[in-house]
């Protein structure tokens, strides 16, 4: 025998009544019986194998003895431990707290991502954010799957039963023209003909990103793409658009609205805009903070896809 075998409501009721040096108003504070009190307290003593009170009877108080004085800031410190982690867990269980990983791509983490992440922490202050951008939706999956990830935004969808995907909406695809583009002669009402890019030198990303389905789109209009210049950074292709080098075909989300130094006009025909989702795991393998993290990214994406 021994304080391996005392339990929660015993350490409970020996700091109750030492607090308030009664087991009739402890048993008041802990809403027990006055019964209840007194057998938990001697079940903890005997464990222990001594008296934790003097009970002096009549009037007097109780009080601590001296083995009773050393356990007490022991007790107190043991059940504000179990306390504390009784309400994370609450609040992790909620949503309210909690560590998130957050998988992404250039684009998303410009715009969408920033958005959605105050929006959560403007309701669950506690949750904490880890950020890790992959070169693919395909990859971005696969650590999400392997328990790297606890949600991750994707490029398209995805009909593996292991997943819970949510469309959050889709994104057009503009011409981006430099101030003295030849192209501005084409532009019609905020539109310019494919054909127009028939020879012309573009600005691009490399393969196995959006450019695939760009480039799909412009060959399937007898058009071969060429490029001046490819790189995956996304600001990097809007500044050599600026500097008159050539035009380039990207995403809504991958571009800088507010820059001056650019035109943006949509194709005709126009391109499938790309669907943006936000995967977490299917059920109970998802935590529930990622679950607040969806709901949150459905608010921001309102504003921002379309």
């Amino acid at each position: 025998m021994g304080m391996a075998e005392a339990s929660f409501r015993q350490l409970a009721a020996f700091v109750a009544v030492a607090r308030e040096e009664s087991f009739s108003a402890a048993a008041d504070e802990l809403r027990y019986g006055q019964a209840t009190v007194s057998q938990q307290v001697a079940a903890l003593e005997k464990h222990i194998g001594a008296r934790l009170f003097e009970r002096p009877g009549g009037p007097k108080p109780i009080s601590l003895t001296p083995l009773g004085r050393v356990l007490l800031p022991q007790a107190q410190h043991i059940l504000e431990h179990l306390t504390n982690a009784e309400l994370d867990i609450r609040d992790v269980a909620s949503g309210a707290s909690g560590r998130i990983k957050i998988g992404t791509f250039q684009s998303v983490a410009v715009h969408l991502l920033p958005v959605a992440v105050h929006a959560l922490r403007m309701k669950s202050p506690h949750v904490t954010f880890s950020l890790f951008e992959g070169p693919s939706s395909e990859g971005l999956i696969d650590l999400l799957l392997e328990d790297e990830l606890d949600a991750t935004f994707i490029e398209g969808t995805s009909s593996d039963p292991r997943l819970d995907v949510t469309e959050l909406g889709t994104d057009p695809y503009l011409l981006l023209l430099g101030p003295d583009s030849e192209l501005h002669e084409h532009v019609h009402r905020g539109m310019i003909p494919v054909t127009a890019l028939d020879g012309v030198d573009l600005i691009g990303q490399p393969a196995l990103t959006y450019q695939d389905d760009v480039d799909a789109f412009l060959r399937s209009h007898g058009i071969t793409p060429r490029y001046l210049f490819r790189t995956v950074d996304n600001g990097a292709v809007q500044a050599m658009v600026r500097s008159g080098v050539g035009p380039a075909v990207m995403p809504r989300l991958a571009i800088d609205m507010h820059d001056a130094g650019i035109t943006t006009v949509s194709l005709s025909p126009t391109i499938e805009p790309r669907v943006i989702s936000l995967v977490i795991r299917q059920g109970d393998q998802s935590l529930p903070a990622a679950r607040s993290f969806v709901t949150a990214a459905i608010e921001a994406a309102k504003g921002i896809l379309r």
